[in-house]
């Protein structure tokens, strides 16, 4: 028996009654290995995950403007400080110090799932007949501008 065609769909729920499926159908020619195939489209599938556990692009723009907001504030006695602020552990600069920290965490974090979801939709466009399929790009851990 020989495999000629594989086809490999997922669904994303999205919430709120929304989903994105992606479906791709691939021919195996004589000769190529179906397990690899299936590899490089599985990776393909989990890397266009439109579903994301990063902040949206809006959200760190409020996160921003919040730590400006609070840099500038800075300067108001400590007890004025944490009346409008809330309850935080340290003093005022330390507060804004670990929310700058966490944003630019949460900055980086977006920018790595932006570069996974382009370079599966760069490989998506190579098994379109752009460019060769090399199994070699199934080695997504490798490189360095995924992280």
């Amino acid at each position: 028996m020989n495999v000629t065609k594989i086809t490999i769909g997922r669904l994303y729920n999205l919430g709120s009654y929304e989903h994105v499926r992606y479906e791709i159908s691939v021919e195996v020619k004589e000769g190529e290995s179906a397990a690899t195939a299936m590899l490089g489209l599985e990776k393909i599938l989990s890397e266009l995950n439109p579903r994301t556990s990063t902040n949206s692009r809006q959200e760190l723009a409020r996160e921003f403007h919040r730590i400006t907001e609070l840099r500038n504030e800075l300067s108001l006695p400590e007890d004025e400080f944490r009346r409008k602020h809330g309850h935080f552990v340290g003093t005022p600069f330390d507060y804004v110090k670990r929310v700058q920290e966490s944003h630019d965490q949460n900055v980086a974090k977006r920018y790595a799932w932006e570069r996974r979801q382009s370079k599966a939709r760069k490989m998506l466009e190579d098994l379109g007949g752009a460019a060769n399929w090399r199994d070699a790009k199934l080695d997504w851990e490798t490189d360095d501008d995924c992280y």
